[in-house]
């Protein structure tokens, strides 16, 4: 069975008590998620509130409890015959699916922190460029990070 690679990242409120923003997520196929949630702006860093805030496009903002329910559903849409590795590049990312999903990810689904062996930020920071599309913005990021991967991931069970 092939396993089918996502691309993970989300935007969050500040690293001391982070709390969920939004996710993207760029499958090597096309496949594209992207959601936001309801946040307080008192939560916020300065960072985040004139970086992050301003990238954010969607008017509906998700419960936590919806944006399970969607990303569930559209994982299941997605999914092939074989296991789903997510990637992201920070255990930041980690920890807001755990927001997510409550600690119960999804059934054959295996989470995998990319190191800088398997990124090339170079190669991200030049997705950015050509696409005139911002970093800082959770699907941007999930595509550039997928534009970035280097491919050495094989076989993660």
């Amino acid at each position: 069975m092939e396993q089918q690679l996502l691309f993970l990242d989300t935007e969050f409120t500040d690293f001391n008590d982070p709390k969920l923003i939004s996710v993207g997520i760029a499958g090597l196929g096309g496949e594209e998620f992207y959601a936001e949630v309801e946040y307080s702006i008192e939560e916020c860093s300065e960072f985040v509130r004139k970086t992050v805030l301003p990238l954010l496009t969607q008017e509906r903002k998700h419960s936590l409890e919806e944006l399970r329910l969607a990303l569930l559903s559209w994982i299941e849409q997605v999914r092939s015959s074989g296991p789903i590795l997510i990637c992201f590049d920070s255990e930041y990312d980690r920890r807001m699916l755990e927001q997510i999903f409550e600690t119960k990810m999804p059934p054959s689904t295996v989470l995998r922190c990319l190191g800088a062996s398997h990124v090339n930020k170079l190669k991200m920071y030049e997705w950015h460029v050509k696409h005139k599309q911002a970093e800082h913005h959770a699907l941007y990021d999930a595509r550039a990070l997928k534009h970035g991967f280097r491919g050495w991931v094989r076989n993660v069970r």
